[in-house]
């Protein structure tokens, strides 16, 4: 189990890290990039280390039993400091920054080296313990200390963490980072309960035996993977998630170009003076690439034939259609959609039947988006739907001086 989840883990983490060094060697003199990518590889490596297949394999390389523990430890250790030294040049004022900075570094620096003393003064060479390391050396000699010293450190990483984060998420103005710094708040809960019970442990195991042996061989892990993933999710969603989202506005576009097309291809073959690029071979259009631009050019067009039908529009139609939708219990939007819909239909007839009066009447378009070029875009999508396909702009179209009874 630990070997998947630690696998899964570092595929997910290791997939940050080199999404993130894009960026860095674009920009390799940022600074704040540069302590990202530190932490999020860091926090990476113990996934790998900590695999117990893999665990194995480099303490026989390297010689000395449990010797990856060390390794694994003292990359948490860095990566905690990374994430802290990143969060303090973001929320703290830039005259305090050096200092700040200074003291993580020489509070981990310090850690690390009494970690490396304490380790090598212990004896863990009975055995290899991939998996239950902290809970079998926790009363060995030095081996206790090395492991209170490196979960103070965690700990106090974790609570630093979720202080920072929450506090920054609500200063900042930019939507995937402040979900990304939620996510990181979070996942430090979660790196609390990692640490939290196995220094809680350590600490009773002084005292007595501790009974909290499954908590800190499954409990414990498992938190702390779950931490990872939220770290990782949660450090690199400001980047992809703006990706996120212009994918997503493409998708749209590309669905309500497509949805257009029907209606604007009437309009173009009506009115080819409006138009600035003739309608497109099928294939053409199903491979388009510059959606946002066609779509617009699409919304412009068919407003300028709206206005050139303008003259042909009479409201009678209009009752119709909104009667026989009314009818078949359409509402809102959906029953505005159609009666435009009938609208432009029985103004195309007219015009192209030379049965119309030109400036009889005119009626003005249904318009709910006040100017915004995407929501235009969505409502004009509902009318090409009804253009294209909804029986009540045929039968509107069958009966344009009759109005229909609603039963």
């Amino acid at each position: 189990m630990f070997t998947l989840v630690y696998g899964f883990l570092a595929i997910v983490t290791w997939s940050a890290f080199f999404y993130k060094l894009k960026d860095l060697a674009r920009d390799w003199r940022n600074k704040e990039l540069r302590l990202l990518c530190l932490a999020i590889a860091t926090f990476a490596a113990p996934f790998v280390f900590a695999s117990p297949a893999i665990y194995v394999r480099v303490d026989a390389l390297l010689g000395i039993p449990n010797i990856a523990t060390l390794i694994i430890y003292t990359s948490v250790a860095i990566c905690n400091v990374s994430f802290l030294a990143l969060l303090v040049s973001w929320a703290t004022a830039q005259s305090a920054v050096r200092l700040w900075h200074r003291i993580l570094v020489g509070y981990a620096g310090a850690t690390i080296i009494a970690m490396a003393l304490l380790f090598s003064l212990g004896r863990v060479d009975d055995a290899e313990h991939p998996i239950d390391f902290d809970v079998h050396y926790a009363d060995t000699p030095y081996i206790t200390e090395f492991l209170l010293v490196y979960k103070l450190l965690f700990t106090i990483g974790m609570v630093g963490l979720i202080r920072l984060c929450w506090r920054y998420a609500k200063a900042v103005n930019k939507p995937w980072m402040r979900r990304g710094l939620r996510f990181v708040t979070v996942g430090a809960a979660f790196g609390l309960g990692y640490s939290l019970p196995k220094l809680v442990s350590l600490v009773w195991e002084r005292l007595g035996s501790s009974p909290l042996d499954y908590v800190n061989s499954v409990v414990a892990p498992m938190s702390a993977s779950v931490s990872a993933f939220l770290f990782a999710v949660g450090f690199t969603m400001p980047a992809w998630g703006v990706g996120w989202d212009r994918a997503r506005t493409w998708v749209m576009d590309y669905r309500s170009y497509q949805r257009l097309h029907p209606l604007w291809s009437v309009i173009a073959r009506e009115f080819p003076d409006l138009v600035l690029y003739p309608p497109a071979s099928r294939l053409a259009r199903w491979a388009a690439r510059d959606v946002t631009f066609l779509l617009g050019r699409q919304i412009i067009e068919i407003r300028d034939g709206q206005l050139a039908l303008r003259p042909y529009y009479h409201p009678d139609v209009a009752d119709t259609a909104r009667q026989l939708g009314e009818a078949r219990n359409l509402t809102g939007d959906r029953l505005k959609a159609v009666v435009e819909a009938a609208q432009i239909a029985a103004a195309l007839k007219a015009r192209a039947s030379g049965t119309g009066t030109p400036g009889r009447e005119t009626v003005t378009p249904h318009d709910p988006a006040e100017g915004d070029l995407r929501e235009e875009g969505a409502w004009l999508a509902l009318v090409a739907d009804a253009f294209h396909r909804s029986p009540i702009v045929r039968a509107a179209l069958s009966q344009p001086d009759a109005l229909v009874d609603t039963p």
